[in-house]
């Protein structure tokens, strides 16, 4: 075993250097580039790509707009071990929305993560600095609307596990939203296919409960949900009971104007279903629903008893979806209750308040 491995470890250091395997460049030679080079080389590729309109850092503690600074160490535990977390939000005509919840969460994240903080303090004074940032971060960005990512990660500093050794970080990202607002009478409806646990696997509670970077499982949803000729995931464990989509919440309207969303016991608690089921409480009260439920949701069982579905997710995004497995849902158009949470969605962002922070040009520091 060992010892046999280690005698042909020496044998090999023995051999003349002619006898060793060499690797064949083929005549292709890799340039080693300068700073100047590599940066005229990373402009031409990024000025292809889905602009990002700016960029904090904290390692450097600032933001940057131009998109071939946007960059993280690649020693950064994010990408050694995919050990952060990250969160959204986004910005509708220059107010944040619904930042409080978002934060809520990421800091919940990062705590079954065991992830230090990025900012001198407690996590009351980390709280205020991220918020702080990421309005300076938007404002920098000169969108009116857009999207908002962050992620808490244990930082660069080594290839180790743990974060021994690695300077925490915090960074956001402001890009603009390429699918637009829900409610702005553009068809976002989808078609859906149901992908089983068995044959892409769902994730454990812990990773389901925490929004991680280890999104593999949400891809391979995805992706299989595309060999079926879907746009879109339906996942399910392997008793048949609905979970969620690959990056969304689902929603059913039952046939008796009953909305029902899976239980949270194993899933993400999006933020947006959760404020869509406090909107839809309206539509029972108006007698457009008769009740909202969570509960399990047996695939066989709403196939049958099915009116209307939709997903959600970023807070702005309510997509109805039109078939399912091939089959029509509904009418196979968008459905009343869910172009009523759709246009109340929309007013709730516009016009809401709570939450909501109006962003400034003051609120760029000097």
């Amino acid at each position: 075993g060992l010892i046999c491995w280690f005698e042909r470890l020496v044998e090999m250091s023995m051999m003349h250097p002619s006898k060793r395997a060499r690797i064949d460049s083929n005549g292709t030679k890799v340039p080693v580039l300068d700073r100047e080079q590599y940066l005229a080389r990373l402009q031409k590729v990024k000025s292809a790509m889905n602009p990002i309109a700016a960029m904090y850092t904290s390692i450097v503690d600032g933001i940057v707009t131009d998109a071939e600074l946007m960059a993280v160490p690649i020693d950064d535990h994010m990408i050694v071990r995919g050990h952060a977390v990250f969160d959204t939000c986004c910005a509708v005509n220059r107010v944040i929305y619904r930042l409080d919840a978002h934060l809520d969460r990421i800091f919940a994240s990062a705590k079954e993560a065991r992830l230090p903080l990025p900012f001198e303090g407690d996590e009351q004074s980390n709280r205020k600095r991220m918020a702080d940032v990421i309005a300076q971060t938007v404002v920098a960005s000169q969108l009116k609307d857009c999207q908002v990512r962050y992620y808490l990660s244990a930082g660069p500093g080594n290839f180790g596990v743990t974060p021994a050794g690695c300077k925490p970080a915090f960074y956001v990202v402001v890009h603009e939203d390429a699918s637009g607002m829900a409610w702005n009478g553009q068809d976002h409806s989808v078609t859906a296919a149901t992908v089983s646990e068995e044959l892409v696997p769902l994730k454990p509670p812990l990773l389901a409960r925490v929004k991680s970077n280890n999104y593999m499982l949400n891809v391979l949803q995805c992706m299989a949900a595309e060999d079926k000729g879907a746009g879109v995931a339906i996942a399910c464990r392997d008793n048949g009971i609905v979970t969620e989509s690959s990056t969304a919440n689902v929603a059913f309207v039952t046939k008796d104007r009953c909305l029902v969303t899976p239980k949270f016991d194993q899933i993400l608690r999006g933020t947006t279903i959760r404020k869509v089921m406090g909107l839809a409480e309206q539509l029972v009260s108006e007698g457009l629903l008769k009740a909202v439920l969570q509960e399990d949701v047996q695939v066989q069982d709403i196939k049958k008893n099915i009116a209307e579905a939709f997903l959600t997710a970023g807070d702005t995004h309510v997509k109805p979806i039109t078939h399912w497995d091939g089959e029509v849902i509904g009418t196979g158009h968008v459905g009343e209750v869910t172009k009523t949470l759709l246009q109340r969605l929309g007013k709730e962002v516009e016009n809401g308040t709570g939450d909501h922070y109006e962003l400034l040009p003051e609120d760029v520091a000097n």
